[in-house]
C-alpha cells in the first residue's frame, strides 16, 4: 500500500508542477538583456549608503557626530571631522566604510540628526579584490563633482 501511496503522491506533484510550467508558458518574458537594457530599481530599494547632496556643488552635510558610527551592529562605519575656526560647526573629514561586511539595516540612515545620509539606487558594487568595498564617501563625493 506504501509504494501505491508513493506513487499517486509523485503523480500529483509531477501534475502540479507541469500546470505551473504550461501557465508560465504563455506569460511575457521579463528578462533583462543586462548590459543593454539597465534596471530600473524602485522607490524601495536600498542600496550602499551615501551622501544626501542636495546639489553637486554642495558640500556633504555631516557634522561627525558619530551616531552613526556608535549605531553600527556591525562597526563598518568610522568618522572624523574637524573644524576650521572655533564658532564654525564640525566638518566631516574622513567617512569610510566597508561595505563587504555591512548589512544594510539602516540605523545609520534613519538616525543621522541632519539627515547627510542616504541609500543609493546603484545595484553594480562589484570588486576586483577585498579592499575594494571599503569605500570612502568624501573621495566618491569628490569624483562625483
Amino acid at each position: 500500500m506504501g509504494v501505491f501511496k508513493e506513487i499517486v503522491t509523485g503523480a500529483a506533484s509531477l501534475v502540479a508542477g507541469m500546470g505551473v510550467t504550461i501557465r508560465r508558458i504563455y506569460r511575457p518574458v521579463v528578462t533583462v538583456q543586462y548590459p543593454r537594457q539597465r534596471l530600473t530599481m524602485s522607490a524601495a530599494y536600498r542600496g550602499h549608503i551615501e551622501f544626501n547632496i542636495p546639489s553637486k556643488y554642495s558640500p556633504p552635510g555631516c557634522v561627525a557626530c558619530g551616531i552613526c558610527m556608535r549605531l553600527c551592529p556591525t562597526g563598518v562605519i568610522k568618522v572624523q571631522g574637524e573644524k576650521d575656526h572655533s564658532h564654525e560647526p564640525k566638518r566631516v573629514s574622513l567617512y569610510f566604510i566597508d561595505f563587504t561586511h555591512c548589512s544594510l539595516c539602516g540605523l545609520c540612515v534613519a538616525n543621522c540628526p541632519v539627515e547627510a545620509l542616504k541609500f543609493s539606487n546603484e545595484y553594480e558594487m562589484a570588486y576586483e579584490c577585498r579592499w575594494g568595498g571599503v569605500v570612502d564617501l568624501i573621495k566618491r563625493w569628490e569624483d562625483t563633482r
